[in-house]
């Protein structure tokens, strides 16, 4: 593949370019999304800050998958996710001109679907101008080489930080001191000001929200919250702590499932099944016919990333601690899943393969090993979200039909 530059950097034009997209996939039957308020704030907080990062005038920072975007929200600026806009794009059916683009420009079909989907969006150039690109190599090196591609796209800053595997006293003070030095190389490629106490700030409400977050997985152990699951998934995915609007969208859910709870018939009972690996979105067919028979619940909103809240008097500290909890480290991954399959009472596990990823590859063989610890029944997909020349349910039907009857 080639380098390129994007011609035409003007967010107007960009705007345009997106609409017409959004515009041919309005007949998507969205008739089978949760009826939960907070699903409905969710989809209005996302509307709002994506049309607002096409302004002019707005600062908008490119970033990869569970970059601290407290960083960036200190800096007063508008993260994008470049991986997760263009999954929204596949759940809606949006994303096949994007992939035909990049097949068109040579992209080896081998490469992980969700980046070749990001980059064919940047190809067709409907995303805004970014200020600046950001990466941190998580949950994968390739997203950072494209970030660092994206960043020569558009002719953008790129400033980047490398996260260690490991967790212990050395490898917090190296990720602590980048995170302190990104923050002023920021400020200077920006030419904006930093305040620490912006920072405070955006911890304080990065807190707030994951108070809520946490006390409604905790519900989810002893309860049948149907969509609720789902909608961790979603805030997991958009990683807007930090942001001050996240905090009511975590309270509602939490208020919503807290409501559910006291109902007798919401009672944990039937067969739950744990679902590990990249999702469709709920009204996608894999979900809707698994979902019939029997309760999903979502694993990576439930990783020990997901429940650690940031201590205010060592952000930068606290801050590096959750990003090594985040990379895919096969023995801390294997305590959390075994924890979590004994605490929510999962039954089955699905582990879902999506084309080109070599993380989930790689846990597969642990997960396994869980599974035949705990004697729980296993089920290993090979799907794409993204690409639709490379799926079919047909394909994966019987195997799910055969999975469904062993667990009962």
């Amino acid at each position: 593949m080639n380098l390129f530059e994007v011609a035409d950097s003007d967010r107007k034009s960009q705007y345009r370019n997106m609409s017409e997209v959004l515009e041919a996939c309005r007949i998507q039957d969205l008739s089978s999304s949760t009826n939960l308020k907070a699903s409905r704030i969710r989809s209005l907080l996302n509307a709002y800050r994506l049309t607002k990062a096409y302004e002019p005038d707005s600062k908008v920072a490119y970033v990869v998958e569970q970059f601290p975007n407290e960083l960036v929200y200190a800096l007063g600026m508008i993260p994008w996710n470049i991986e997760s806009m263009a999954i929204l794009l596949a759940q809606h059916g949006c994303a096949d001109s994007f992939i035909n683009l990049t097949q068109q420009n040579n992209v080896s079909r081998d490469i992980c679907s969700f980046l070749r989907g990001s980059l064919g969006v940047i190809m067709a150039n409907c995303y805004p101008n970014p200020d600046i690109v950001l990466a941190n190599d998580q949950p994968c090196d390739c997203l950072s080489k494209l970030a660092n591609i994206t960043s020569k796209n558009y002719r953008s800053p790129f400033l980047s930080i490398s996260t260690p595997t490991e967790l212990n006293e050395d490898t917090l003070d190296y990720l602590a001191g980048q995170q302190r030095r990104l923050m002023k190389d920021m400020a200077a490629a920006l030419n904006m000001e930093f305040n620490e106490a912006d920072l405070d700030r955006t911890v304080q409400h990065s807190n707030e929200a994951r108070e809520y977050f946490c006390q409604t997985a905790e519900l989810l152990r002893d309860y049948r919250l149907p969509g609720v699951s789902r909608e961790l998934l979603e805030i997991f995915g958009m990683n807007a702590f930090g942001m001050q609007e996240n905090v009511q969208l975590c309270k509602t859910l939490y208020q919503e499932a807290s409501d559910m709870s006291k109902k007798p018939e919401n009672k944990r009972s039937g067969k739950r099944v744990l679902w590990a690996g990249q999702a469709p979105d709920g009204s996608h067919e894999i979900m809707q016919y698994v979902e019939k028979e029997v309760e999903v619940i979502f694993w990576a909103p439930l990783w020990n990333s997901n429940m650690m809240k940031l201590n205010p008097d060592d952000p930068y500290r606290s801050i590096a601690q959750r990003a090594i909890e985040y990379h895919w480290h096969m023995e801390r991954f294997e305590v959390n899943l075994a924890e979590v399959c004994d605490s929510y009472g999962i039954d089955g596990i699905v582990i879902s393969n999506a084309w080109g990823c070599r993380n989930m590859l790689a846990l597969s063989p642990m997960m396994r090993e869980v599974c035949g610890e705990k004697k729980i029944k296993y089920l290993t997909i090979n799907v794409d979200f993204m690409d639709r020349n490379n799926y079919a349910f047909n394909h994966v039907k019987n195997r799910i039909d055969a999975f469904l009857e062993i667990l009962e």
